[in-house]
């Protein structure tokens, strides 16, 4: 029966060791009331068009006929907006109804012929189509968007998965939202933004517990980033606690029984 009171301590020692605080879930913890947080500067977070992207482009003006001409493939009835707009948010509409940007980095609209869109921001996308469809049309108003901008966010989340995301920028907090936030697994100090770039992959290690994530060029996502959440480092013990909850309570019936028969 000596060793009882042992055990004991062993279980508590064991249940203090294996408890999280809340602490170590508070995202940009450091940053103050009235802080002013630093960030990028705007030409390091958006995109840059590359061969392989897919932009929704609409060129439209005040005569029927004419969108038709420019938008072969939209509608300008009444009642089908919705449909025309679902079309492209999915990734096989996107795929089908969008102009990808060639080898050559130029995207072909109908009526307006080839227009040279790689290495610029997607921002700037618009005012170039623009003054393009100003040469034939008085009216024109357009819109580029791009299609295909996709993140990957897997590990201690809630949601994993596949986000498409249809501004201009994601931040990496914006991605995990959409995920529907961490697990009480996650450790927020540790997640790891992987990027494609045309000689291989780069990685990036993230800590959302401290305002300076902010000044990383991994905070603001890229199209087909992968997001991943690391565990914390208790994990394994939480997932094991029933099997050594199981463990230590046979333990214990088995020391108080020969507690009992050796008294």
């Amino acid at each position: 029966m000596q060793d009882y009171p042992k055990l004991l301590v062993f279980l508590l020692f064991l249940s203090l060791f294996s408890c999280r605080s809340s602490q170590e879930l508070i995202y940009l913890k450091d940053a103050a009331d009235n802080d002013i947080i630093s960030k990028l500067p705007a030409q390091t977070t958006e995109h840059i068009l590359k061969t392989g992207d897919i932009l929704y482009v609409s060129i439209k003006s005040m005569n029927p006929e004419v969108n038709m001409l420019f938008n072969p493939e939209s509608t300008m009835e009444e009642g089908n907006t919705s449909n025309s707009f679902q079309k492209f948010t999915t990734p096989s509409g996107a795929y089908l109804y969008g102009f990808e940007v060639d080898a050559e980095g130029n995207i072909k609209l109908p009526m307006l012929g080839k227009i040279k869109l790689a290495g610029i921001a997607i921002s700037q996308a618009e005012p170039v189509v623009q003054k393009k469809a100003d040469e034939l049309l008085n009216d024109a108003i357009v819109k580029v968007k791009l299609l295909n901008f996709k993140v990957t966010v897997i590990g201690e989340v809630r949601n994993p998965g596949v986000y498409y995301n249809y501004n201009n920028s994601i931040t990496v907090i914006e991605a995990l939202a959409l995920a529907s936030g961490n697990t009480d697994f996650a450790s927020i100090k540790k997640v790891m933004v992987v990027r494609p770039f045309p000689d291989g992959n780069k990685s990036f290690l993230l800590d959302l517990s401290s305002k300076n994530t902010y000044l990383s060029e991994a905070f603001y996502l890229h199209p087909n980033d992968y997001v991943i959440v690391q565990p914390d480092k208790y994990k394994n013990f939480q997932l094991n606690s029933q099997a050594y909850s199981l463990i230590f309570s046979s333990l214990s019936i088995l020391i108080a029984v020969l507690g009992f028969v050796l008294k």
